[in-house]
């Protein structure tokens, strides 16, 4: 059972996917409070209350501004996107099938529902409506702290996701370097959070981290895949798919070329991809094998970088 009962409103445009989701909820274990079409909604405020929202994935063009109000709000959101079946879920019965999304339904509002309780204990900042990955490998610490030392603490709606190659052993020194050379707050990734503006949450290596299209980053209980642990790679992959064009990469120094890949995938998604110039790297592979596959918005050794991006901001303040 969950550890709470929650009240889920459910969101969708057919009565088969109101049914089926209603459904999903009552046997992951929560009450589903509201059941409604979403295309005959205008406005957030015509909803009913509810602790949390499940949204059909594949909802029609014309509920998508109702749905990304209501992702601006601090009500949790999860979207229902299992997707095609796998072969495996292809010889379960209708009603295994419906449990196993299920205990995957509790799962993610038992993660948004504490990440939104650890978020009221942390105080009352804003939600973040940029974020920027910053990665590094060899030397990363030092650039990092250069460009941090340029961030005043009253740039507003812009957090930052800290992933340096490193081992879990030193991650403790690693936020007394960044709390030293920031402004901003300092978070650990060790439990779920909302993603507030002037933080910056350092990325663990030991494990992967989740970030729910609620704006809600969790750390997940098993390894990185592949060469580097943290993966920047995944962590810019997963900044495309949720902020798109609100969401940025500065690849900085660092040996090899993990975060190139994503680093394209997030530029077509709208993004900004940055790096630091190759002169002023301890080594710059890294962004150099950013720039042998795509051009970068912007190039300079890490102040540099760090004052553009707070005039960047600025503007966009202006002109809201």
């Amino acid at each position: 059972m969950p550890e709470a009962c929650l009240n889920v409103g459910v969101l969708a445009h057919t009565a088969e996917q109101l049914g089926e989701l209603v459904r999903l909820v009552q046997t992951a274990g929560h009450r589903a409070s509201a059941s409604l079409d979403s295309t005959f909604l205008k406005v957030v405020t015509e909803l009913p209350k509810a602790d949390a929202w499940l949204v059909a994935s594949d909802y029609p063009e014309n509920a998508r501004k109702l749905l990304e109000d209501l992702d601006l709000t601090a009500i949790p959101v999860v979207y229902n996107d299992d997707g095609p079946l796998s072969e495996e879920d292809n010889v379960l019965s209708s009603v295994e099938l419906r449990e196993k999304r299920a205990k995957k339904l509790a799962a993610k509002l038992a993660l948004l529902t504490r990440g939104e309780v650890q978020d009221r204990i942390e105080g009352s900042r804003a939600r973040a409506k940029y974020l920027w990955v910053l990665a590094a490998s060899t030397g990363g610490p030092k650039a990092i702290s250069d460009f941090l030392d340029e961030i005043p603490a009253e740039l507003a709606g812009v957090a930052f996701l800290y992933v340096q190659h490193i081992d879990d052993g030193t991650m403790k020194t690693l936020k007394q370097v960044v709390d030293t050379h920031s402004a901003f707050n300092v978070q650990m990734l060790d439990v779920p959070r909302v993603i507030r503006e002037k933080t910056i949450y350092l990325v663990p290596p030991s494990m992967q981290i989740d970030l729910l299209d609620n704006g809600v980053i969790t750390p997940l209980p098993v390894p990185w895949k592949g060469d580097y642990s943290p993966s920047i790679d995944q962590v810019i992959a997963k900044v495309a798919r949720v902020f798109a064009d609100r969401g940025g990469a500065i690849i900085f120094t660092g040996m090899g070329d993990d975060g190139a890949r994503s680093s394209q995938l997030l530029h077509y998604r709208g993004g900004e991809v940055w790096v630091q110039s190759a002169g002023s790297c301890a080594v710059d592979s890294m962004p150099v094998s950013v720039q042998a596959i795509m051009q970068a918005g912007e190039e300079g050794e890490p102040a540099q970088l760090a004052r553009k991006l707070v005039a960047r901001h600025r503007l966009y303040a202006l002109s809201q």
